[in-house]
């Protein structure tokens, strides 16, 4: 039973899917999407590609052979993809100082967490990441409200270990890896 639980969990804290609850719950609790365009633009981007992964890997037979590595792979590279493209639209399209600091969080966390999985060798937990950088610029656009939200991280800590995914220390790494990265852009860009 905990197994099962931890596994629906983690499918609900996929980085995407958990991009889809914050952007609905900035846009309930702000008004940082008086023009709608902006929250589709980040469902679209921040969503809907990064998670249509999924599905493209049962069309890819390499990606499909690896397993949930190849899984993991593809997802990343779709995620940092659209991450990229959608960060490149906002500054082009001029978006609302805040949709910036979202695409940014998104982009700098991917490009770290890349890193540290590519280069240094240390699998950093996504999921953590995710939803620790999120928590992070929902807090500072709305405050106290985003506790509500908070109770993902801790879940998909428990989800993640019991599911043997990640050490203590991966998930350490990706939660940092969020927090950090997002109060970067926010610092840098309220300088």
């Amino acid at each position: 039973m905990q197994l099962k639980l931890a596994k629906i969990i983690s499918i609900i804290t996929t980085v995407p899917s958990f991009a889809l609850f914050v952007i609905l719950f900035i846009h309930k609790n702000t008004t940082i999407f008086n023009d709608i365009k902006w929250l589709y633009f980040c469902i679209l981007f921040l969503t809907l590609i990064p998670i249509s992964s999924y599905f493209v890997q049962n069309f890819i037979p390499s990606i499909k052979a690896q397993g949930r590595s190849g899984e993991r792979k593809l997802a990343f590279i779709f995620a940092l993809l659209s991450y990229i493209l959608g960060t490149i639209l906002v500054f082009y399209f001029n978006a609302p100082y805040k949709i910036k600091i979202i695409f940014l969080s998104y982009l700098l966390s991917s490009i770290i967490l890349t890193f540290i999985n590519k280069v240094i060798k240390i699998k950093a937990s996504g999921h953590a990441c995710g939803i620790a950088g999120p928590l992070t610029f929902t807090f500072s656009f709305i405050g106290y409200k985003t506790i509500i939200l908070s109770i993902a991280l801790p879940l998909t800590w428990w989800a993640r270990l019991k599911m043997n995914r990640h050490t203590s220390k991966e998930l350490s790494l990706g939660t940092l890896v969020g927090i950090l990265s997002t109060l970067a852009i926010l610092i840098i860009l309220n300088g």
